[in-house]
C-alpha cells in the first residue's frame, strides 16, 4: 500500500487521480479493439515523460452519484445476484394460508409413501379430469368408457361408467381410477406403472386411496390439500429488478406515491368548523367545506370539537366518508369524505392547476402489498431456516455474516458453493471496513460519501482482481478512530 499525503493544495489528487489512475485506465482501453473503443469513455494522456509497471487502474471516490432508490447495498456489493441464485436451489416453499411444506413430489415419493403408510392395503390409485361445463354427464361417462376407463370416484364411492347413475353429479371435474392396487414389494412394478400414468393423464395430480388413509400429490409446487400454487423458484422471482419478481403495486420499489390524507390536516388542533381540513379552505374547496358541516350536523359529529379530540370512529367518517364509493355518497347526497374529495381530483388531474394541486398532497407511503419486500408475494413464501429473502435483506451486515457462518459451515451442494463463498466473503469483507450496522436494503442513495467508497471498495475486493491498482480518494475521513486502523 502506498499513501499519497501532504498539505492541501500540494497536488495529491492531480498525482493519484490525473495521472496514475488516468494513465492505467488509458493503457487498459487501449488494449481494446477500435470497435470497442469508440463505446468506453477515453481519458486524455497526463502530462510526464514516462510511467513504466503501472497496472490497469481503478478509482473509488467519495462521491455519492446515484440517485435512484432501485440500487441498494445489496446491488451494490452484488450480493443480491448471488442470494437470488442460493434461493431456488435451497429454499422450502410454504403455504402462507395454512404453513404447509410445498413441494413437488416425485413417483419415487409416492410410491414410497404407499409402502410405509398403505402397507398390504388395497389402494385405489385416482386422477382427476377436467370436465367442461358444456359436457353432459353422459357424454363424459362415455368418452372415458371408450379409453378403458370403467370406473370412476365420487363421494366416497365407486360407479362404472358404462352405467346409468343419476344421483351423480359433477363440478368442474371427475376422479377417474387409474388401477386397483395391492402395495406389497411384489406389486411395486405395477404401482410405479399406475401412478406414473394417472400423474401423465392428470396433469401432475394424483390422489391415493386406502383402507384408512388418503393422500393427495402433486408434481407442481401446489398444495393439494388447499390447491394453493406457486411459480416455481428462479432467479428472477427472487429479483425486484426483474418484471418477474418485482411486485406488481409498486414495481419493486417498495413504496408507492399517493395522497396523503394526514397532510390535509396540518393542525389537528382545529375543529371542522374552523377549517382542520386545508384543501377545503381555499375557494376549490369552499363547496366542500360546506357539505362538510352539513353531513357532520345530520350525523351528529360535534363540528366545535378540536380534531385530535374527535372519537376514532369520527376521524374515519371524515377522512373516508359515509360510504365505500365516494360517488354513490355524493349522488346520495352523503358525506363523501376527504379521500373523495381527492378522488374526484384525481380524475381531473389531466389539468396542470390540479396536477400542481395534487402535489402538496402526495407522499411516499410502504407499499401495502409486499409490506416493502419490494417482491413478488410468491416469492414471500420460499424460506431459508426461516428466513425470507427480505428478511435477509434486513438484518444488519455483522447478523447476516454471522448467520451464514452458523448455518452453512459445509456447503450442501457443488452447484451453489460458490455463490455461499461470494456472500459470505463479501460480508466480511464489509464487517472488516466499519460497516457493520448497514443493511443490505438501505437505498444506496442514503450512504455518506465515506461509505458509499467502502461499500465499492467491498465489490473491487470481492471481484477478486489481480494486477490492478486501487486509487482511494481519502479513505479514512469520517471513520471512527477505532475503525481507522482497520
Amino acid at each position: 500500500m502506498t499513501v499519497i499525503t501532504g498539505p492541501s493544495g500540494s497536488g495529491k489528487s492531480s498525482l493519484a487521480f490525473h495521472t496514475l489512475y488516468a494513465e492505467g485506465q488509458r493503457r487498459y482501453v487501449e488494449t481494446f479493439s477500435p470497435y470497442v473503443r469508440q463505446f468506453l469513455d477515453r481519458m486524455d494522456k497526463p502530462a510526464v515523460d514516462r510511467i513504466d509497471g503501472i497496472p490497469p487502474a481503478i478509482a473509488i471516490e467519495q462521491k455519492n452519484t446515484i440517485r435512484t432508490t432501485r440500487s441498494t447495498v445489496g446491488t451494490l456489493t452484488e450480493l443480491n445476484d448471488y442470494l437470488k441464485i442460493l434461493f431456488p436451489h435451497l429454499a422450502q416453499a410454504y403455504d402462507p394460508h395454512t404453513g404447509e411444506l410445498i413441494r413437488p413430489d416425485t413417483t419415487d415419493d409416492i410410491v414410497d409413501w404407499c409402502h410405509s403408510h398403505t402397507a398390504d392395503e388395497q389402494v385405489l390409485i385416482v386422477f382427476p379430469a377436467p370436465v367442461s361445463a358444456e359436457t353432459s354427464k353422459r357424454d363424459v361417462l362415455s368418452l372415458l368408457n371408450q379409453q378403458g376407463y370403467t370406473r370412476i370416484y365420487h363421494n366416497s364411492e365407486i360407479f362404472r361408467t358404462d352405467e346409468d347413475n343419476p344421483g351423480m353429479q359433477f363440478t368442474d371435474h371427475v376422479m377417474v381410477i387409474q388401477d386397483r392396487v395391492k402395495v406389497t414389494k411384489r406389486n411395486t412394478t405395477r404401482l410405479r406403472e399406475a401412478i406414473e400414468t394417472a400423474l401423465t393423464m392428470g396433469k401432475g395430480a394424483v390422489e391415493i386411496h386406502g383402507d384408512q388413509t388418503n393422500k393427495a400429490f402433486s408434481t407442481s409446487w401446489t398444495n393439494p390439500s388447499t390447491g394453493f400454487t406457486l411459480r416455481a423458484p428462479t432467479p428472477s422471482l427472487f429479483s425486484f429488478n426483474s418484471p418477474l419478481g418485482a411486485c406488481p403495486d409498486c414495481r419493486g420499489f417498495g413504496r408507492t406515491i399517493g395522497i396523503d390524507l394526514t397532510k390535509a390536516i396540518p393542525d389537528p388542533s382545529l375543529s371542522i368548523k374552523q377549517g382542520c381540513v386545508a384543501p377545503f379552505t381555499t375557494s376549490r374547496g369552499a363547496e366542500c367545506q360546506r357539505d362538510l358541516l352539513r353531513a357532520a350536523r345530520a350525523s351528529g359529529i360535534d363540528i366545535n370539537t378540536p380534531y385530535y379530540e374527535l372519537p376514532e370512529y369520527a376521524r374515519h367518517w371524515l377522512l373516508y366518508g359515509e360510504r365505500q364509493d365516494s360517488q354513490d355518497a355524493w349522488e346520495n347526497n352523503e358525506w363523501y369524505g376527504v379521500k373523495g374529495f381527492f378522488d374526484w381530483c384525481e380524475s381531473r388531474s389531466y389539468k396542470m392547476h390540479v396536477r400542481v394541486f395534487l402535489s402538496r398532497y402526495r407522499a411516499y407511503t410502504e407499499c401495502a402489498q409486499c409490506e416493502g419486500s419490494r417482491l413478488q408475494p410468491e416469492a414471500l413464501c420460499y424460506k431459508i431456516n426461516g428466513k425470507t429473502l427480505p428478511d435477509l435483506w434486513r438484518m444488519q451486515v455483522d447478523e447476516l455474516s454471522q448467520w451464514f457462518d452458523q448455518n452453512f459451515q459445509n456447503s450442501r451442494s457443488n452447484s451453489i458453493t460458490h455463490a455461499l463463498e461470494e456472500i459470505r466473503s463479501r460480508l466480511h469483507y464489509l464487517c472488516e471496513v466499519g460497516l457493520t450496522y448497514l443493511t443490505l436494503d438501505r437505498a444506496a442513495n442514503t450512504l455518506s460519501g465515506g461509505e458509499i467508497e467502502r461499500v465499492n471498495l467491498t465489490t473491487c475486493l470481492g471481484a477478486a482482481l489481480t494486477n490492478t491498482l486501487f486509487v482511494l480518494d481519502e479513505p479514512t475521513v469520517g471513520l471512527h478512530q477505532r475503525d481507522i486502523n482497520r
